[in-house]
């Protein structure tokens, strides 16, 4: 049964007292947690009031409990507006259509293949780089394409990267340190190059119009 003591407003608070001991919040699955949550404070008959002032006591991981309090300023305690604060920052957490993982696991996947190596593998993989990449920059998951440049690139086969290399040195675009090693540079430069590489491969695999004049 849930403890009560007196609130300075003679007001009687409830503890809220889970079944679940490991009833906590990490910053993921925020609908389910608040549901669990709301669960509990039922049963121990707690307030709303009770709910908003004794959330934080749930609250796992310093990150978390940052976030958390720059959400839980309204006073009094008010969880109506705590619950809809929490839903709006950490549901789009939730549902995020990608993250900077399906980026990841992209990349492993050809360099585990061996990288792009033809048109047809450039093809599919740009279907799928595109969209997260975009999503990504549009949510602020990273700031430019400048932090994935190197992903990009290391997407692709060490020949299709050669005659990249080999393009961006014949126009000039190449960035060299101070050591004398191979940078890449903005993303567009590399972007372009690969796309200008796969359209010479594909294009020398075409089998050529046959000129010679028939006896």
């Amino acid at each position: 049964m849930a403890n009560t003591q007196s609130g300075l407003s003679g007001r009687v608070k409830k503890k809220i007292e889970p079944q679940d001991e490991d009833l906590c919040f990490n910053g993921s699955n925020v609908e389910r947690f608040l549901e669990y949550y709301e669960l509990a404070a039922e049963l121990d008959g707690a307030s709303e009031y009770d709910m908003a002032q004794q959330l934080c006591l749930f609250i796992k991981g310093d990150n978390i409990k940052d976030i958390f309090e720059t959400l839980n300023d309204f006073k009094p305690p008010d969880w109506t507006k705590l619950k809809a604060s929490m839903i709006e920052y950490w549901g789009q957490v939730d549902t995020a259509e990608f993250t900077a993982r399906d980026l990841d696991n992209l990349v492993l996947k050809w360099k585990t293949k061996g990288g792009v190596t033809s048109t047809v593998d450039y093809h599919e993989f740009r279907g799928v780089w595109k969209p997260i990449q975009s999503y990504l920059i549009l949510k602020k998951h990273i700031d430019s394409k400048k932090e994935i440049r190197k992903a990009y690139y290391q997407s692709l086969s060490p020949n299709v990267q050669d005659n990249i290399q080999k393009h961006i040195v014949l126009n000039k675009t190449m960035v060299t340190t101070l050591d004398n090693r191979f940078k890449l540079p903005t993303f567009a430069i590399p972007f372009k190059a690969a796309n200008e590489t796969m359209k010479k491969m594909g294009e020398s695999k075409q089998p050529k119009e046959n000129t010679s004049v028939p006896y």
